[in-house]
């Protein structure tokens, strides 16, 4: 799984989530916002979840080279990053009403999974909707028009699917500059509507 970054939004949390190595990770002060709860009181949780030898620091915790603004001035530091384990371990302990909404949700998956083998990320359950809706409408127009009418509703239709992906990895911010670009040409508002 490649490094990368995901917005999370909930409740009016909003927080850029590291994903590496197949799991989330976030800092102290991230998980502080999460919970609505202060940064001495998740260190205080997480020191007592290793102490009590509930987790392995080793496995759940890494430290990634972050830059901050400290001042006047950028420093780069290393900034413990705790993963998902961490996580939900903490939001069994801290006690805010984000607290209860996350051990709610948690109950929630969990009991899905115990229930029914599985649980549904909504989210994806409709981009897969959508896409099959889209198939099944491309082989009822190939099957109806023939000819360069039904080659035009298909490419529509397979520019609008590629669009649907370039507007994903945009939000998850999968996307990197072209390779060779010799200049950036800003498009004005004239530009777009000749």
């Amino acid at each position: 799984m490649k490094d990368e970054i995901i917005l999370f939004e909930n409740q009016g949390v909003k927080l850029e989530v590291n994903m590496k190595d197949e799991t989330v990770w976030l800092t102290q002060i991230q998980m502080a916002e999460l919970f609505d709860s202060s940064r001495t009181n998740i260190i205080e949780h997480i020191n007592n979840i290793y102490s009590d030898g509930e987790l392995d620091k080793e496995s759940t915790c890494q430290y990634f080279r972050q830059v901050r603004k400290e001042g006047k001035r950028y420093v780069a530091r290393n900034i413990p990053f705790y993963n998902l384990d961490v996580i939900i371990s903490v939001g069994y302990r801290v006690n805010s009403k984000r607290g209860i909404i996350f051990r709610k949700w948690a109950n929630k998956v969990l009991k899905d999974y115990l229930l029914k083998g599985y649980a549904v990320n909504q989210k994806r359950l409709e981009y897969l909707e959508k896409t099959m809706k889209l198939i099944d409408i491309a082989g009822r127009i190939d099957n109806e028009l023939k000819g360069s009418e039904a080659q035009g509703i298909i490419k529509v239709i397979n520019n609008y699917s590629n669009a649907l992906n370039l507007l994903d990895d945009y939000d998850h911010k999968r996307i990197t500059k072209p390779k060779g670009t010799k200049q950036d040409k800003k498009i004005t508002y004239e530009d777009v509507w000749i």
